[in-house]
């Protein structure tokens, strides 16, 4: 039986009838079921990587999670793991899988189980009691979890300066350490983490699940931790700051990784006076005299470009004539990212921080776009208080002492000021009110009280942990409180954006479209300017333009109310993404942003493809599924198309693409030179070895089950289609092509490649 589904989920039902085994298929995973001595087993086919919570229901309607088990791993169907769902019952029931959000779903309490051998112990031991000199990994036999996920040959090791005092250790895992390229749950790194003078074990999960849906930032859970058996301990499970991070947020893992380091671990200070990693200028030194401050935990490249790269941004922050200081800024940092990160830090009061230390912050060279963004490293001691920190923290810390240059730089630029404040408001009001917040710890302490009440190496007792949770409940309420009430930075008035509306026709490569917004004052603040930010890519700098409501600029009337502004020309393919800012009149200019997560979270719109009606060469045959037609150069029987010059003389393909997908015009240029001969045939191999010779090798393959085919025209004639063709599944080793009595009619044929069609 089978019933299609949205992508998050697949169902199965079954009667009182059946007795085999039977799938429901998803987007992304299949349901399956059996029968057996009168026992209901599921498991869930598809992606190795994804796991399921699975529901039951009797109408379809009302849906009831299932409690017996955690979630299912879904896989293959030789080791997808099935689970008993309990004996069948006499009414029809109907089964549902619900994706997770994967290893770091915040709403689930992993449990993690390792097996360790004497040796190993031996060495666990040897690193408690010797430190970081011992801080290598050991090796533990297997890890597995609650829902089917298995490693067997994994590497363990304690971490951090916290894990050699108190019991509860903090524990990095490493699933690659014997058998290359392996995960858990695409996930070659995992961090448990001691949560450290937390009695609640959640600070850092719950500060780091807020930090990152605003800028590049570990995700975090909470666990528990069995080992040979027994419950070890309850644990943040905390996403390493890897490569496998720096892919998630940027276009590729090929620039330089950082990371500040404070006083205990060999650079940068402790506390507020410290500053030596905070991106200061070390006079008349040379590019070396950094490298006791920061740390580069990765490169593509050399050691030396690394911190040249580095060292030229710290130069642009500090050298920089004031008149071209904003400009230049953000061509070397990435300055709406660190604005969220730097001003998040403050408002949890985060102790291991940029604001605090001046260290122990990680940060990232993003090539692409020359510019260094933050990437949030430490936050178990979020919510701190020390002598003379606490929840009357000033959210513009660091404006008046140069000891912090990114806070003070950027915090006494009143345009950054602003927009620094408005995220901070955002922040207040879609995550750190009480009520949000409050329901999140809510959650953590129903997920992981139980195992905490067992846990053999609990810091304090339950008491120390009810006090804690109200200790916390208070300090988010005390420090939302002074920030929304009492702070004169923070009470400002912005304006009101109502509206954003994007083109509202099919945008070309030869179309220049208008934004507008709909702005309007905010009780006694006006609308003092309206600013349009846009870019074609989804990183580097945005293009910014100011927008008016004066009837001149497509904004239709003139004071309406309604601002216009427009873009610029794009080739086809891209998707252009964009945001507003409104500042007011008040002295303040405060700053309100459209989307409130700009430039995080962006508007956007895409340029169209347009077909051209004259086009000498043509995709005139292609096959899909090759097993034993033809080898390409390099002897493997790969995908190929076919294309025909239709014309007399030869054709020059210089400039031009191909593709599969039509978001992505240029996904293969042919290279330069590549000529068709006069009424010819040319091959191009789909088997994504574009860089291969001899033969011309495109960076993508063909589907069998279909897709689309799409040669392009070059940047200078707008990308416009040339030909295409849309295809179905396609047999092995038959070939799809036009036919020789019609060229606009295609038809499945015995394979020709380089020659004509029957």
């Amino acid at each position: 039986m089978k019933l299609s589904l949205n992508s998050l989920a697949a169902l199965v039902v079954f009667s009182l009838l059946s007795r085999l085994p039977m799938t429901s298929l998803a987007a992304e995973g299949s349901v399956g079921i059996q029968i057996s001595n009168n026992v209901v087993l599921l498991k869930v086919d598809g992606d190795k990587d994804d796991d399921w919570r699975m529901q039951s229901s009797t109408n379809l309607t009302t849906w009831t999670t299932l409690t017996n088990f955690g979630t299912l791993l879904s896989g293959n169907a030789t080791n997808a793991p099935w689970r008993s769902v309990g004996a069948k019952a006499a009414a029809p029931t109907y089964y549902r899988a619900k994706q997770t959000y994967g290893l770091y779903d915040p709403s689930l309490f992993r449990t993690i189980s390792i097996t360790y051998t004497q040796a190993s112990a031996t060495a666990f031991s040897n690193a408690m009691h010797f430190g970081r000199q011992f801080e290598t990994n050991v090796y533990l036999p297997a890890v597995w979890m609650d829902n089917g996920a298995t490693n067997l040959h994994v590497g363990g090791r304690f971490k951090g300066n916290s894990s050699y005092t108190g019991l509860r250790r903090s524990i990095n895992l490493t699933f690659d350490q014997v058998t290359t390229n392996a995960d858990l749950m695409g996930f070659e790194t995992i961090n448990l983490n001691n949560a450290n003078l937390d009695p609640t074990v959640m600070r850092e999960a719950l500060y780091f699940n807020v930090m990152r849906q605003y800028t590049p930032c570990p995700k975090g859970a909470v666990c528990q931790l069995y080992a040979n058996g027994a419950l070890w301990s309850v644990y943040c499970l905390i996403q390493q700051e890897n490569s496998e991070l720096i892919k998630e947020w940027f276009p590729s893992n090929d620039g330089d990784r950082w990371r500040a380091p404070n006083a205990a671990t060999g650079g940068g200070g402790m506390g507020f006076t410290s500053s030596n990693s905070a991106f200061i200028v070390f006079t008349n030194a040379n590019v070396w005299a950094y490298t006791n401050h920061y740390w580069l935990k990765s490169t593509s490249t050399n050691t030396l470009t690394a911190y040249q790269r580095l060292t030229n941004a710290i130069y642009t922050l500090h050298l920089t004539p004031a008149a071209q200081w904003r400009d230049k800024v953000e061509d070397s940092f990435a300055v709406d990212s660190w604005l969220w990160m730097l001003g998040i830090e403050i408002l949890f009061v985060d102790d291991d921080s940029y604001w605090y230390k001046g260290a122990d912050y990680g940060f990232y060279y993003e090539p692409e776009s020359g510019r260094i963004h933050p990437v949030q490293h430490d936050g178990n001691e979020a919510f701190f208080t020390a002598a003379g920190v606490d929840y009357t923290l000033s959210p513009i810390t660091g404006a008046t002492g140069n000891n912090r240059p990114l806070l003070y730089k950027f915090l006494n630029n009143n345009e950054l000021r602003q927009r620094y404040l408005a995220h901070m408001r955002t922040v207040l009001e879609e995550s750190f009110a009480p009520t949000n917040l409050t329901a999140i710890i809510n959650q953590y302490h129903a997920l992981s009280v139980t195992a905490l009440m067992s846990d053999p190496r609990r810091t304090g007792d339950m008491i120390a942990y009810t006090n804690g949770l109200t200790a916390l409940k208070t300090y988010i309420t005390n420090r939302y409180n002074f920030l929304t009430r009492t702070n004169a930075d923070l009470a400002w008035l912005q304006p009101n954006i109502n509206s954003v509306i994007g083109p509202t026709a099919a945008v070309y490569a030869t179309n220049i479209p208008t934004i507008k917004a709909n702005v309007t004052s905010n009780g006694n603040s006006g609308v003092g300017s309206v600013w349009l930010y846009f870019r074609d890519k989804s990183y580097g700098r945005f293009t910014v333009r100011q927008m008016f409501d004066d009837g001149a600029h497509g904004d239709g009337a003139s004071g309406d109310s309604v601002f216009g502004a427009v873009t610029t020309n794009y080739p086809a393919g891209n998707k252009i993404h964009y945001y507003i800012e409104a500042r007011a009149t008040n002295t303040a200019q405060a700053a309100r942003f459209s989307p409130a997560r700009a430039e995080t979270v962006t508007w956007d719109y895409s340029v169209g493809l347009t077909v051209s009606t004259n086009t000498s060469v043509v995709i005139n045959e292609f096959l899909a599924s090759n097993t034993s037609t033809l080898a390409d150069p390099q002897g493997e029987f790969d995908d190929w198309i076919e294309l025909r010059n239709l014309t007399g003389t030869n054709v020059n393909l210089t400039g031009l693409y191909l593709t599969d997908e039509p978001a992505n015009p240029r996904k293969w240029p042919f290279p330069s030179g590549t000529t068709i001969p006069a009424n010819g045939y040319l091959l191009v191999w789909a088997d994504e070895d574009g860089l291969a010779t001899p033969g011309l090798h495109a960076s993508f393959k063909l589907s069998g089950s279909g897709e689309q085919i799409l040669l392009i025209d070059a940047d200078a004639n707008n990308n416009q289609v040339l030909d295409s063709i849309t295809f179905g599944a396609q047999a092995t080793d038959v070939s799809y092509g036009r036919t020789a009595a019609d060229a606009d009619v295609w038809s499945t044929m015995t394979p020709t490649p380089e020659a004509a069609n029957p």
